[in-house]
């Protein structure tokens, strides 16, 4: 009965069918699949694939949730139907749509490898925040931390060399009106993967960190005259000791710190392994670069700005998002953005991708950070052309090495090329996209202005470039204003400009998740076995 069904569905999935009836029949037809996937033959997985791989109804706005659908009813086959040749049928079939569609029906036909289980047992979560936090003054602590140099700030860190070989003792301090929470968070995540990280199979140099009373989370009094303005006026902070690497970048700009190839290539493989070790154990880094779609309009929305790359949005100021990346010569930094995630989620499924996403953009900054003055605008307000920085070969090696050693270090087995990752034509569109500053401008719109008080206005504006006398000039609140802050991916408020970055990003992402999920089932579904 059930058979008969699911060959009804898939019958009438015919290239003239109405859109809404056409989805209506998909999401039955999935549904009962993931039922009794016992009930698919090859007639239903294929005119299911005919579907996604046509990209028809690509015009049709709901297009990406009819896609959902058609991955969703592959992926079902392909797991759990107990015929082990129509399973490795779908699984295939379902390779070729994610490497091959693009746009919705690609990060869908990826998605639904995405969200595909597999058995975890989840480590708890740090506790979070309770009870006191201790008081201490800002010359006790450097004398318990062993300072054996002047401190000097980051940004709201201060950093100094503390006894020990290569070690250097680091203080981070709340900024006005933000939560300590993520502070202490960050310490409880440390403290948790201290031990783990000496097992890691690559270097991970995780900071120890330092306790006032057994409290993470501590206030500091007597902070010195020279810290920045914008902190928390109660002195919330957290400090650690960590190797003396831990602030070194792979992709630095700044004269005398910039890797060579061969040490850059190493620093970012290894640092995908740990991303990969980590999220492979239900421990995700939900930000290892800060990645938004419009910083200008961050305060009003209710996503913060914060990129959502399945929308294929504009990426806002990608340089600048990769200038200081969570992750360094010493392994990851920033553990207030560890998370336990539960595989098996599109959250879990874009988090992923989101790594991946990461890890290209780092890469293709280090390219630009080659000659970092070779940036924006020329004298005739044309597009800086930075192409010749790029070394395509060299681009895909790194791009290849960092995916093979983050599903080694996910999945814990070797890549085995069973999806084709099309690695060159991703990186001819990296380097066309990313060495073309042609993206330089957004708007502050009338309502972001209007949110700001007028120093803080006029504040913003003289810190994106604009000439003090034109500041003076503006009356807030008249009229949107251009900015030139870019690079950006992308026109202010439109579409990302390398679309090809987000697909390719999501086929990694699903192709990590289901070797880990299925896999001797997956490894034998090679790409055009069908």
């Amino acid at each position: 009965m059930k058979k008969a069904e699911a060959t009804a569905y898939a019958r009438g999935l015919i290239p003239e069918r109405e859109f809404s009836a056409a989805y209506m029949d998909l999401r039955n037809l999935r549904g009962l699949l993931q039922k009794s996937p016992d009930s698919a033959d090859y007639e239903i997985i294929k005119a299911v694939w005919d579907v996604i791989v046509e990209q028809r109804y690509s015009d049709q706005t709901m297009s990406r949730l009819l896609y959902r659908e058609c991955s969703k009813a592959l992926a079902a086959v392909g797991a759990f139907c107990t015929d082990s040749k129509l399973s490795s049928k779908a699984l295939s079939l379902q390779v070729q749509a994610a490497s091959t569609c693009t746009e919705h029906a690609s990060i869908e036909a990826s998605g639904g490898l995405g969200v595909l289980p597999f058995e975890l047992v989840l480590p708890d979560s740090p506790p979070k925040l309770s009870g006191h936090s201790p008081s201490i003054s800002w010359d006790e602590l450097l004398k318990a931390g062993k300072v054996t140099s002047e401190p000097v700030f980051s940004g709201r860190s201060a950093v100094m060399e503390s006894a020990g070989d290569n070690q250097i003792f680091a203080v981070k301090i709340a900024r006005n009106e933000e939560s300590p929470e993520g502070l202490h968070l960050e310490g409880k995540w440390m403290e948790k993967l201290f031990a783990d990280a000496k097992r890691c199979s690559v270097r991970f140099d995780c900071p120890r960190p330092f306790p006032v009373s057994d409290q993470m989370l501590f206030k500091i009094t007597g902070l010195p005259e020279n810290c920045p303005e914008n902190l928390h006026k109660d002195g919330y902070a957290m400090a650690y000791h960590a190797h003396s690497d831990y602030f070194a970048y792979p992709n630095d700009d700044r004269e005398g710190k910039r890797t060579e190839p061969q040490d850059f290539l190493e620093i970012m493989s290894r640092n995908s392994y740990i991303l990969g070790w980590l999220a492979g154990r239900g421990i995700v880094h939900d930000a290892p670069i800060p990645l938004f779609h419009n910083r200008v309009q961050a305060m009003r929305r209710t996503d913060e700005g914060v990129y959502q790359w399945h929308r294929f949005g504009r990426l806002d100021r990608w340089l600048e998002s990769c200038r200081f990346p969570n992750f360094g010569r010493s392994g990851l930094r920033d553990f207030e953005h560890l998370q336990v995630m539960k595989p098996g989620t599109d959250k879990f499924y874009r988090a992923i991708g989101s790594h991946f996403m990461s890890i290209l953009l780092v890469i293709g900054s280090w390219f630009r950070a080659q000659n970092s003055e070779l940036c924006g605008l020329d004298e005739k307000d044309e597009p800086i052309d930075a192409r010749s920085l790029f070394d395509s070969e060299f681009f895909e090696n790194a791009v290849m090495s960092c995916f093979t050693e983050y599903y080694r270090g996910f999945t814990g087995f070797e890549f085995q090329h069973e999806i084709d990752l099309h690695i060159s034509k991703l990186v001819k569109c990296m380097i066309d996209q990313m060495g073309v500053d042609n993206h330089m401008f957004e708007f502050m719109r009338i309502v972001d202005q209007n949110i700001l008080e007028d120093r803080e206005f006029r504040n913003y504006l003289l810190k994106y470039g604009m000439a003090p006398e034109k500041v003076a000039e503006l009356k807030k609140g008249e009229a949107d204003i251009p900015l030139v802050t870019g690079p950006h991916l992308g026109n202010f408020n439109g579409v990302i400009s390398l679309p090809e970055i987000i697909e390719w990003s999501a086929m990694a992402a699903g192709c990590c998740i289901a070797a880990k999920s299925l896999g001797e089932r997956w490894v034998g579904a090679r790409l055009g076995v069908v």
